[in-house]
């Protein structure tokens, strides 16, 4: 993997983890799916963390199965 490649990556996943943990402090449901939107998930892939984080998964919860699912590769 090129620094280029993990840059982008470990970018993704800060600014994913970043907002999640607002929502925890402040939340919004419109607010998170736009979000999560902006920082580069797809639709389809922000329904899934959205699915999360109404069954009450913790952060890190969260960030473990979006890594397994692949969206930080």
């Amino acid at each position: 993997m090129s620094t280029t490649e993990l840059m982008l990556r470990t970018s993704l996943e800060g600014r994913v983890k970043r907002t999640l943990q607002t929502y925890f402090r402040r939340p919004n449901d419109v607010l998170i799916k736009e979000s999560l939107g902006a920082n580069g998930l797809s639709p389809e892939q922000v329904e899934v963390t959205v699915e999360l984080l109404k069954e009450e998964k913790t952060v890190a919860e969260i960030m473990e199965h979006l890594h397994d699912k692949g969206y930080f590769a």
